[in-house]
């Protein structure tokens, strides 16, 4: 217990990074919001691209944080971290249909939030011994 409280200690910079990162997403997810630019909406929703590209990095993050903490990452917490992210993403949705009037929750979001994540978690699997080095 104590080797995991000390792991902890160590990986208080990048706890502070991926707790700002996930604070920041949240308000910018609630925050009520113009109308977003519709460049190539013919073919891919610009904002389903932000959700794909937020989800990425908070993904990757997190799991970077907790390969830091847990030293030998088994696949299944690997996966658990990307249904932690999925349900962020529902709720997330949930919620700027229930407190935020200009907003609405979209299906497609929660499904481009996962692929993000996914690629997350693809990114960091396969890059994951050259970030400890």
């Amino acid at each position: 217990m104590q080797n995991l409280i000390g792991r902890l200690l160590e990986s208080k910079q990048l706890f502070t990074i991926c707790l700002s990162y996930s604070v920041v997403v949240t308000i910018v997810f609630l925050v009520p919001a113009k109308q977003f630019p519709s460049l190539f909406d013919f073919y891919i929703p610009i904002d389903k691209l932000v959700h794909i590209f937020i989800f990425l990095v908070l993904s990757f993050l997190w799991l970077a944080y907790i390969d830091r903490v847990l030293t030998n990452t088994k696949p299944i917490v690997l996966f658990l971290a990307l249904l932690v992210c999925l349900l962020y993403g529902i709720i997330i949705e949930v919620s700027q249909e229930l407190f935020v009037r200009s907003r609405k929750a979209e299906a497609l979001d929660v499904l481009a939030d996962l692929f993000g994540a996914s690629i997350g978690l693809f990114l960091f699997w396969n890059f994951k011994d050259r970030i400890k080095s």
